[in-house]
């Protein structure tokens, strides 16, 4: 993947196919991200590929996770390879990629490949049912 940049950029058509696939899934807050993400720009941040996202649109998502939505896909190698959209504040911050084993993704797969995974909230007990 490439390095890290300085400057902020239109995203790439791999990058935006990934986005939008992240969007499909069903969590609170999905049409609000999407609206923030119309006109984003990203920069590379690491070796990996992964982006800080800046929106040029103003407000936020009611989202109920900093992060409400990820996604994994097999590698050209079968390695998993994992999407993770990061929100903060109510604003979309980054898209986090990286292999289940570690090493550094050459490759991001294409968006169609990635399953979509949508986590529930924490229990307000916590799993074990304490606080």
């Amino acid at each position: 993947m490439t390095n890290c940049e300085q400057q902020f950029r239109e995203p790439t058509t791999i990058e935006r196919s990934l986005l939008d696939r992240l969007l499909e899934a069903d969590f609170p807050g999905k049409e609000d991200l999407r609206f923030l993400l119309q006109g984003a720009l990203v920069r590379t941040i690491d070796v990996d590929g992964g982006l800080q996202i800046r929106s040029s649109v103003e407000g936020s998502a009611l989202v109920i996770k900093k992060i409400p939505v990820e996604a994994e896909a097999k590698a050209e190698d079968g390695i998993l390879v994992h999407a993770l959209l990061h929100v903060h504040e109510g604003r979309p911050v980054e898209l986090e990629l990286y292999r289940e084993d570690g090493s550094h993704l050459k490759q991001i797969p294409p968006a169609s490949a990635f399953e979509l995974i949508v986590l529930p909230p924490a229990p307000d007990l916590g799993w074990a049912g304490e606080p």
